[in-house]
């Protein structure tokens, strides 16, 4: 297929600027922090223009949300640091404990291992503009699904590993990244 070919040829066009050009690591930190929020952003996990067939998909999204926001959750970077969705959460698989969820791909909602890990770079990526931080990387979806960030152009997709999100701020600052039952928030806090 068309679309497997390109996807290899970028992938590995990807593997090897990152083999010359490595983007930094951040540290996790477990401790809670009462530094100022510098930016949030809160959405939804359940569409309510969902339908029936695509709730198992939905349910898959949530749960690969729950691993990606582990790997997230407490990372503390530097000022003008870049930081990079896919350095920090990894090659998705099933290995990994990631599941089927959604994925939209040439403008199609299709079953995929790890899909729907876009709800959580989207909200990166809209808690990024309201900092005010340089985005570095970003790209917008093929299809805008209704009640997402993508409505209001505050979208950023991801494919692992040659299409990133990737931005750097002028502060130090710490990532948190929380699931309630029924919302993702992402909360950038500012810290010396």
């Amino acid at each position: 297929c068309l679309f497997n070919l390109k996807t290899s040829v970028f992938i590995s066009a990807r593997l090897v600027r990152n083999a010359t050009n490595p983007l930094p690591k951040f540290n996790l930190s477990s401790q809670t922090s009462d530094d100022p929020i510098v930016a949030e952003s809160k959405s939804d996990l359940w569409n309510p223009f969902d339908n029936s067939d695509n709730w198992i998909l939905t349910a898959g999204k949530i749960e690969n949300l729950r691993i990606a926001a582990r790997k997230l959750n407490g990372l503390e970077v530097k000022q003008n640091q870049i930081f990079s969705f896919w350095a920090h959460v990894g090659k998705p698989s099933s290995f990994k404990g990631y599941v089927t969820g959604r994925e939209i791909r040439e403008g199609c909602l299709v079953p995929t291992t790890a899909g729907g890990l876009c709800q959580l770079s989207n909200a990166l990526y809209d808690a990024a503009l309201t900092a005010n931080f340089e985005i570095i990387e970003r790209h917008k979806h093929t299809k805008v699904i209704r009640n997402s960030l993508a409505e209001k152009d505050r979208d950023a997709t991801v494919k692992w590993n040659y299409v990133d999100l990737q931005f750097k701020s002028q502060f130090n600052y710490r990532l948190e990244v929380e699931l309630t039952a029924t919302q993702l928030i992402v909360r950038f806090r500012g810290f010396k």
